[in-house]
Parts: C-alpha cells; sequence; structure tokens
C-alpha cells in the first residue's frame, strides 16, 4: 500500500485521542454527513458525488511485525494493518473543533454500529494507534489511550483552516475555498 504524507502537517503528530471541552469552530457548511441507507455519505439530503474522498481508518503501531505495511514518516516509521477497520459508511458526524486553549482539532462521531466497532478496536488496541488515511494520505495516527466507548474521537490538527479542510473532507464536500484578501485602500 502506498501512502503519502498529509501535506497540511509538517510532521506526524502522536497525541491520545480525546473529545472533552473542545467548541465547534466556525465554519460555511454547518450539514453533517450522514450515511443513507446504502451506506453512502449524504449532506443536505443530496447524494454525494462519486468523486467522494475514500476515508479509512487503519490499526497501527511503532514497531515491525509480520504483516503490516510499512509508512515512511519524516521522523521515523508507522507500520499499519493492510484492511481499514473503519470507514466513512462507520461515521455520521466530521466537524472542526476549538478547545478552550485555542487547539484545533477535528472532531468525529460514529454511527450506532460504528461506535460498536470502534469500543471493540479501540479495547483491543490500547497503545497502538488508529491511523486516518484520506485518499491514500495519511492525516493522523493519535495513539489510543484507553477504550473508546463514547462514539466520539478528536485529533489535533495544526491550524482551523486544516480542521476545517479535513472535516470537509471526510463529509465528502469539497473544501471551501479561502477567502480573497482584502483590498487595500
Amino acid at each position: 500500500m502506498q501512502l503519502t504524507l498529509r501535506k497540511l502537517a509538517p510532521a506526524l503528530v502522536v497525541m491520545t485521542l480525546a473529545l472533552a471541552g473542545c467548541k465547534t469552530a466556525p465554519t460555511k457548511s454547518g450539514a453533517a454527513a450522514t450515511p443513507d441507507a446504502a451506506g453512502q455519505q449524504q449532506s443536505s439530503g443530496q447524494q454525494q458525488p462519486a468523486t467522494a474522498s475514500v476515508v479509512e481508518f487503519y490499526v497501527a503501531q511503532t514497531q515491525s511485525a509480520p504483516g503490516l505495511v510499512e509508512v515512511s514518516l519524516p521522523d521515523g516509521k508507522l507500520y499499519m494493518q493492510q484492511q481499514p477497520v473503519l470507514t466513512r459508511a462507520d461515521l455520521t458526524e466530521a466537524a472542526a473543533l476549538v478547545d478552550r486553549q485555542g487547539a484545533n482539532f477535528v472532531g468525529l462521531r460514529f454511527s450506532e454500529a460504528g461506535t460498536r466497532k470502534l469500543t471493540d478496536i479501540s479495547t483491543k488496541n490500547v497503545g497502538n494507534m488508529l491511523a486516518l488515511v484520506i485518499d491514500r494520505e495519511l492525516i493522523a495516527a493519535p495513539r489510543i489511550g484507553e477504550p473508546l466507548n463514547r462514539g466520539v474521537l478528536a485529533f489535533g490538527v495544526p491550524s482551523a483552516q486544516a480542521a476545517s479542510d479535513i472535516a470537509a473532507k471526510i463529509r465528502g464536500e469539497s473544501a471551501p475555498a479561502p477567502a480573497p484578501a482584502p483590498a487595500k485602500p
């Protein structure tokens, strides 16, 4: 499996998954993505185009083991399972978040079935990482610090723009265009 690193983050930051004291960052689109009966993402009641991003989660670790795929990082290597353990179909919402200290996150909410999978996966893999891959780009690989049984998780990103862009890709939307620079008088 050939992966590229996400260009939004200068280095992969490994952190514990958490979602406490976060609030939603302002975004241009307030619509949340939800799976339809076929498991396809919908937003605002419209079917997403066939070009929607592929969103997958893999269990990963820092030690090589048989059956794991090596991913080179600027500061080392990561070894991921070959098959995703969760996908976009397991999600109901993705949002850009800001905590009380001003740190930026992407918050994810899982469906009922996705929550069961997340609980099972995280319980069996405390100490390992849950790698988020979008369109074959490694976005984040936060360490699983404890079983995740609430159906939500968040991972840190370097900026509010990165959080908005990643959340939009996860929802299957195109990222909003940056605002034009103000005209000089």
